[in-house]
């Protein structure tokens, strides 16, 4: 075979343009991958590092997913939160000015992950945890209280929000620590923590009525504070076994904040495509998850049955924490991401938007929240398949930082479709939210394609 018609094997290298060894710690490699049919997803890491399974690995993920009871089951239950407030103590409040109290809750979810990431990487999983435990769940208690629309700001939107994120991050990277070619799979049972995204509507639905709003939350945040609890207790890093101690004390916190925001992980191709496709991926299902309620309303639903609707959206995505994640360890992290992408477009565009009837809605419930819980977890298992294990806490970070943005703003601009609270204004929000959803799909094509080219049985 001639010179120009070999197959070029694909390997994972590491630029060298880096000059001192202590600063791998901060400053993120490039992974350089070459495409071609010898393309290994594993290369760039030792196995031999990895359990992959064992009791004590296991037990991680059991606290993981027992923390992330507290961040996605609140997350998924914005809804049911925003349609109570807005229809009783901000009822004289626009939809687009409420709307910042869940955006700022995002945003700060999100991009806290950019301090979380070193954090974890530095200190470890505890160290990070204890403070975003304890913010996470005082905000939740002052929300409780709360009965102005800056009030609902500062508690939610900053103090939950900004506690969320200092958990998240680190309880989504610490699976790395104990898996590789499983990967997948255990992150699926890790983010099935999100069952709480079913009970905790239910909570709310059934005790608003009966003790009020206040004793209500209240109720919520001592549920997470016993939550957070038990996750303290079982999660546990490798991060003395993964990198050196040398590497992992070098460096100043603040340098170290600041070598991730350097972005310089966005110069692989595979890596922005990777960030731009979760950026209007986000941007699309905030808006999902936070209207279905009050769009309910709006086509003669009750308000307990749009409560409803939110449960069986949620208890779809329970499924979907899982079984994408198993499927990913067999065919591939992004052929499952553009898959779950694609039905999350298919179902706005085909099921939602023409509204043939209730059981429809309730279809589109089913679909949708799969699909959106599919890719959610889908993320980190993406990330971490072209990074290295000791950065993967900063490069995800660093790709949630970018898309916290589209969190901050997708709700304002959404909800200004929304203020006459029409069917006719809920349509062109539809319209809005699946375009994006759209363009998240084709991003995930294309980072796919930057990894192993037009090879659609790939494993990748």
């Amino acid at each position: 075979m001639s010179e120009k018609g070999k197959q070029t094997p694909c390997t994972y290298t590491i630029e060298d343009e880096i000059p001192d060894e202590k600063d791998i710690a901060s400053h993120t490699p490039l992974l350089q991958i070459v495409t071609g049919k010898s393309y290994n997803a594993f290369a760039h890491e030792d196995e031999d590092k990895f359990p992959d399974g064992g009791i004590r690995a296991w037990t991680v993920v059991l606290g993981s997913a027992v923390g992330l009871m507290t961040v996605f089951g609140v997350m998924q239950t914005i809804s049911s939160i925003q349609v109570y407030i807005q229809n009783n103590m901000l009822k004289d409040v626009k939809v687009s000015a409420t709307s910042w109290i869940f955006s700022i809750y995002m945003f700060s979810n999100l991009s806290m992950g950019i301090v979380a990431g070193p954090l974890f990487d530095i200190y470890g999983v505890r160290k990070v945890l204890l403070p975003g435990m304890i913010l996470n769940c005082a905000g939740l208690y002052a929300t409780a209280f709360s009965t102005k629309l800056w009030h609902f700001i500062l508690s939610f939107g900053f103090a939950s929000g900004i506690g969320s994120g200092l958990m998240m991050n680190p309880l989504m990277s610490v699976i790395s620590h104990w898996f590789l070619r499983r990967r997948g799979v255990a992150n699926g049972f890790s983010q099935a923590g999100s069952v709480t995204g079913v009970i905790f509507p239910i909570l709310l639905r059934s005790l608003y009525p009966t003790i009020g709003y206040r004793n209500t939350m209240c109720i919520l945040a001592s549920i997470c504070v016993s939550l957070c609890i038990i996750c303290f207790l079982l999660v546990q890093d490798r991060r003395r076994i993964l990198a050196d101690d040398e590497v992992i004390n070098s460096g100043s916190l603040l340098r170290k904040i600041g070598d991730v925001l350097d972005f310089r992980s966005l110069k692989e191709k595979q890596f922005s495509l990777l960030v731009a496709g979760l950026f209007f991926n986000e941007f699309s299902l905030l808006l999902v998850i936070t209207y279905l309620g009050t769009y309910a309303e709006a086509r003669g639903m009750s308000e307990s049955d749009s409560y409803v609707l939110v449960t069986v959206m949620n208890s779809a995505g329970v499924i979907g924490k899982i079984v994408p994640n198993y499927f990913s360890d067999k065919v591939g992290r992004f052929n499952v991401m553009v898959l779950v992408s694609a039905s999350m477009a298919i179902s706005i565009f085909a099921l939602w938007l023409p509204y043939y009837n209730r059981a429809a809605l309730y279809a589109f419930a089913c679909i949708y929240g799969f699909s959106f819980a599919g890719s959610y977890a889908m993320t980190p298992v993406t990330v971490s398949q072209i990074s290295l294990t000791r950065q993967f806490g900063s490069r995800f970070a660093t790709a949630y930082f970018i898309v916290a943005f589209g969190n901050l703003i997708s709700m304002p601009i959404g909800s200004q479709f929304i203020n006459a609270q029409t069917v006719r204004s809920y349509n062109n929000m539809i319209i809005f939210a699946g375009c994006t959803t759209l363009l998240a799909t084709t991003f995930f094509v294309l980072s796919r394609t930057a990894i192993v080219g037009k090879r659609l049985w790939k494993f990748v």
